[in-house]
């Protein structure tokens, strides 16, 4: 029986939300590679810049404001467009007329995608915001997926397939899984109703042992500011996931309304299925970034729980703490006992004598050497704590030392063959970046190890 008009909804839409939001295993999952990101429209503006959030409202009005109409949604636009003429796409290709400005975003999703812990984004929306945020944060090492676009589907597939065993497909990739509007008009992207059932179709045909599919099933999902209303729910819920006792325990963020049946019948479903709903996904971005970048006391907790002496250290500045987490919990899930700590997590006198101690007892040390690291080489700056600790490392000589470039640190330049190589010597480095470096480092560490 449905509610009657002017029934409250509040407290029966709170008695559902009963799936806890489990942190320590949130983090693990996390910097395990376990997460890839879904992003809908609802949060990618600065609401200083659109009111709502909603990068297809700001863009919806400033196509009103160019022709001086009022329309409402998308498909009205469309329904309404010259022949030949495509307003969106016009607009989102013109340099002239638009521009995506990091400015303009939300400030929550950028900081959110600035920890580098999660390289492979789906993402409902049709436009160049995302894209240009994800190319701020990875360069040219990102690839850009099309669904519409075979060429790059098939090359995306090709890539997947070549990533086996050790090797999981971690590369920084952004998947237009509703088509992008782009300056190819042959190119289909979601405007209508039509549209959406025209892509789903695609999704539809495609094989359950797709690699494509296969990478979204296998994984967890993180979603972020998708409605009920949006094809995207349909489309994830039903068509692609297929079995949905696998999407147990995946994490979504909405912009629940109160007084909209529909989001009150997605928090229903949500609940049944056992999926972790927060219903502001501003909010959960910021607190899940909070929780992953700045050494938040359940994740000092979850480190520490999980380290030991022996076996490998890991030495990293202080700025790359969630590169350096991720690594120690892919480490920790292959066997090897791992010391990973921070000066900032336990103060007192003893902290350098802890630290000597677990440095004389590894039989490898692992410099995490980064952008921030080789910024700091190339002003001169040696006096950072990590520098202290790749010192003792040298001193003591009693552990195989291995530099690890991340993030596009490069052996060749003159920061590392100058200052690096003068305070460490020459070494033989792993990069770990692409399919073979972890496999490399896993080589690397059985060899010495075990």
């Amino acid at each position: 029986m449905g509610f009657k008009p002017g029934e409250n909804t509040r407290d029966r839409i709170s008695q559902l939300q009963e799936v806890s939001f489990v942190k320590d295993q949130f983090i693990e999952d996390v910097f395990n590679t376990d997460y890839v990101l879904v992003i809908g429209n609802e949060v990618i503006m600065d609401k200083a810049v659109e009111p709502t959030g909603d990068v297809n409202r700001y863009i919806l009005r400033a196509i009103n404001a160019s022709l001086r109409k009022e329309y409402k949604d998308f498909n009205e636009l469309a329904a309404d467009a010259a022949s030949g003429v495509d307003p969106v796409r016009n607009l989102l290709n013109s340099e002239e007329d638009f521009s995506f400005d990091l400015r303009d975003m939300a400030p929550e999703l950028r900081s959110l995608l600035e920890t580098r812990l999660f390289p492979i984004v789906l993402t409902t929306t049709v436009d160049g915001y995302l894209e240009t945020l994800m190319r701020s944060v990875w360069g040219d090492r990102l690839r850009v997926v099309n669904i519409d676009d075979k060429k790059a589907m098939d090359a995306w597939r090709n890539a997947l397939l070549t990533y086996r065993g050790d090797a999981r497909y971690q590369e920084p990739t952004l998947f237009y899984l509703f088509g992008k509007a782009e300056k190819n008009e042959a190119r289909k992207y979601v405007r209508t109703d039509d549209d959406a059932i025209q892509i789903i179709e695609k999704w539809i045909l495609m094989p359950k042992d797709d690699p494509i599919v296969s990478l979204v099933r296998n994984r967890k999902l993180l979603a972020l500011g998708c409605k009920y209303d949006d094809w995207y729910f349909r489309f994830f819920w039903y068509t692609l996931r297929r079995e949905i006792s696998q999407f147990e325990g995946g994490q979504v963020a909405f912009m629940l309304d109160r007084n909209d049946r529909s989001d009150e019948n997605l928090d229903r479903f949500l609940n049944r299925v056992r999926i972790f709903r927060h219903p502001d996904a501003r909010a959960f971005m910021s607190e899940i970034t909070e929780l992953l970048s700045s050494q938040d006391l359940s994740l000092r907790r979850l480190v520490v729980s999980n380290r030991n002496k022996g076996g490998v250290f890991l030495s990293y500045c202080s700025k790359d703490f969630p590169i350096a987490a991720q690594l120690f919990f892919q480490l920790r899930r292959k066997g090897y006992n791992v010391w990973f700590d921070n000066r900032s997590m336990h103060g007192g006198d003893d902290y350098d004598r802890e630290i000597e101690r677990a440095i004389l007892s590894s039989e490898v040390v692992l410099t995490v050497l980064t952008p921030h690291v080789a910024a700091d080489l190339s002003a001169g700056e040696t006096d950072h704590y990590y520098n202290k600790e790749w010192k003792i490392a040298r001193q003591l000589g009693s552990a195989r030392i291995i530099p690890l470039a991340v993030n596009g640190y490069d052996f060749r330049k003159a920061y590392h063959t100058g200052i690096y190589e003068e305070m460490m010597g020459t070494l033989s480095g792993v990069n770990l970046m692409g399919k073979e470096g972890f496999p490399h480092l896993l080589e690397e560490l059985d060899h010495v190890l075990r």
